[in-house]
């Protein structure tokens, strides 16, 4: 972790606070790792380990949490009047109150504000620190927890399988990478239509050539779905090498636009691969909220999602990673968190939205909707 030295801020000395001392930690796994978990207190205390993890907590950690870890601080020695004063930089163990937290936009570190509330006798208290989370970095953070938090980490921990949707047809294809941060287009290939009288040559080069695309990524890349219009899967099925045929699911789409990838989603076929991905699970979440728009199960506004959570009849309350984000700026996190809260008190589900193309179709509803029981 890196630091920050501030002005002076408030602050107050939590003595309840549970303190994690991080002894014989293994090496990394390459996803979050909960180190230890005590809900009844509220604390959990987790080893950073990917910039996916990163993309988590910017959605966990809230205002008035508190998070604990190891950083380096500026200290100043010799504070009395006849005493010269020096400024040493060290290592120390910090807790802070949290008010505010920026995630990077190339997404490489998350950044946490807030003021001192424990440390060494000699950092004073009230003063504002930034922990700023890179992977490898351990923190404890300490809240009253809700379950969708909690599920939020187990998903973070569990490894997700690279994934390459490939969109084609005979006369372009696309490549999208598959991440728990949501869906990328890799790159767009333009092929040659075979005009009357002309052999398929250069239309089996064509898909050679995505083939090998998806060879590149193939270290990186473990499963592809490959979708296409009508017979065209067949072009692209013989020209795959049979080690990465077998790592293939193809379907049936009506077109190669990025409008498809939801299309995707109703095939059986991939259902399996689906559920292994979080952002593909958002996008059909979003299905469904669509599909109860249409037949007038949706409440979406706040007032009328509010009156539906209060009756009892939300099934499932899906909020957008924008919508936090806008109640943190305005004020109204806690009413918004109390929401969820009554939610899953009344049996219902809570789900935050991170996937930019999951969100892209909530947010214009306001950010925060409920999928009606009746």
């Amino acid at each position: 972790m890196a630091h920050s030295y501030g002005a002076s801020g408030r602050g107050a000395y939590s003595s309840n606070l549970q303190r994690f001392i991080y002894k014989g930690f293994s090496c990394s796994t390459g996803n979050m790792h909960i180190i230890k978990k005590d809900i009844k207190r509220g604390d959990v205390s987790i080893s950073v380990e990917t910039p996916d993890d990163l993309w988590t907590l910017k959605s966990i950690i809230s205002p008035g949490d508190t998070v604990r870890g190891s950083t380096e601080r500026k200290i100043r020695l010799g504070a009395g009047k006849d005493e010269k004063t020096s400024v040493v930089r060290r290592r120390v163990t910090l807790t802070i109150t949290v008010e505010k937290v920026d995630y990077a936009a190339d997404g490489s570190s998350l950044r946490v504000l807030g003021t001192i509330i424990d440390g060494p006798d000699d950092v004073p208290r009230g003063e504002h620190h930034s922990f700023i989370l890179e992977p490898n970095t351990q923190l404890t953070i300490s809240k009253d927890w809700s379950t969708y938090q909690l599920r939020k980490l187990e998903e973070a921990t569990k490894q997700e399988q690279p994934l390459i949707v490939v969109l084609f047809d005979r006369e372009e294809a696309r490549l999208f990478s598959v991440k728990r941060r949501g869906i990328q287009e890799l790159l767009r290939l333009k092929g040659n239509v075979a005009k009357k009288g002309e052999d398929g040559q250069h239309i089996t080069n064509f898909y050679k050539e995505i083939v090998t695309e998806l060879q590149q990524r193939a270290d990186e890349h473990t499963r592809i779905i490959a979708g296409a219009p009508a017979f065209w899967r067949e072009y692209l099925e013989k020209e795959l090498p049979a080690p990465l045929r077998k790592r293939t699911v193809f379907t049936t789409i009506s077109g190669i636009e990025r409008t498809a990838i939801r299309e995707l989603l109703t095939r059986p076929e991939v259902a399996k691969l689906i559920a292994e991905h979080a952002s593909l699970r958002e996008l059909e979440l979003v299905e469904k909220a669509l599909t109860a728009l249409a037949n007038e199960k949706l409440a979406y506004g706040l007032d009328f999602v509010k009156e539906a959570v209060s009756a009892g009849n939300a099934e499932q309350l899906i909020v957008t990673e924008s919508a936090l984000a806008d109640a943190r700026q305005q004020g109204t996190m806690r009413e918004l968190e109390s929401l969820m809260r009554q939610c899953e008190q009344n049996r219902g589900a809570v789900h935050v939205l991170t996937s930019n193309e999951a969100r892209g179709k909530i947010d214009p509803l306001g950010g925060v909707v409920a999928i009606r029981r009746w």
